[in-house]
């Protein structure tokens, strides 16, 4: 999991080293469709780097809960060179926990610099349904069976991340727009995945992320 030497020029003292990127590790409950989606994004810019935080002991099957979620994430900061503008965040779901967990995970990275907690109510499925609806009122969802159902729905062949990491923007905009929550626990049918996407497409240009779509499609063929 080492990342020390990423972006740096190795022709200077290490002493002397310097780091021209924002570090995004990203650390999430689910294991599948997740980790597929955020690691699209590695690669996007030059000055942005993404992460996806392996489980090492668990990397086919990795514990979900939140505590063990949150454990994860401080592992990997224990074993890698973060500096002060580098960012952790935590993606996790509504549906199987109870607020008391997820309030102590979020209370935990309040006490961290840089630390996020990003929940999507009921799963993460709602934020890749946000990239193609507007609004999901319509799609009367109310559990992680009913957003699973929809997905499937819209993705005939099967689910491709590629098909909705090239309308993150899309997806940042619905979902900002249906987000009537003021906290940090959204709403049902709500997402706060935006929040991650957002931050992270600020240092991101027109130009990078048209090169990214266009090489996204190409490989869908």
């Amino acid at each position: 999991m080492g990342r020390v030497k990423r972006g740096y020029v190795r022709e200077i003292p290490s002493d002397e080293l310097k780091r021209d990127y924002r570090l995004f590790a990203i650390a999430c409950e689910g294991s599948r469709r997740e980790k597929e989606y955020f690691q699209q994004l590695e690669g996007l810019s030059k000055r942005v780097v993404v992460e996806y935080i392996e489980d090492e002991q668990y990397k086919s099957n990795p514990p979900s809960s939140p505590l063990h979620v949150l454990r994860r994430a401080e592992d990997y900061v224990r074993t890698n060179d973060l500096n002060d503008e580098d960012s952790i965040w935590l993606v996790m779901d509504v549906d199987r926990w109870g607020g008391k967990t997820l309030s102590e995970v979020h209370d935990s990275c309040l006490q961290k610099a840089n630390w996020h907690v990003v929940l999507s109510n009921p799963c993460f499925e709602i934020w890749l349904l946000y990239h193609t609806v507007e609004d999901l009122s319509n799609l009367r969802i109310s559990t992680g069976k009913d957003c699973k159902m929809s997905l499937d729905e819209q993705s005939p062949g099967g689910y491709d991340p590629k098909r909705y990491i090239v309308l993150i923007n899309n997806a940042i905009a619905n979902a900002k727009v249906a987000d009537k929550s003021k906290g940090w626990f959204p709403g049902p049918g709500n997402t706060k995945i935006y929040e991650l996407a957002e931050s992270l497409m600020k240092f991101v240009s027109v130009r990078e992320f048209n090169d990214f779509v266009e090489r996204m499609r190409s490989d869908l063929g």
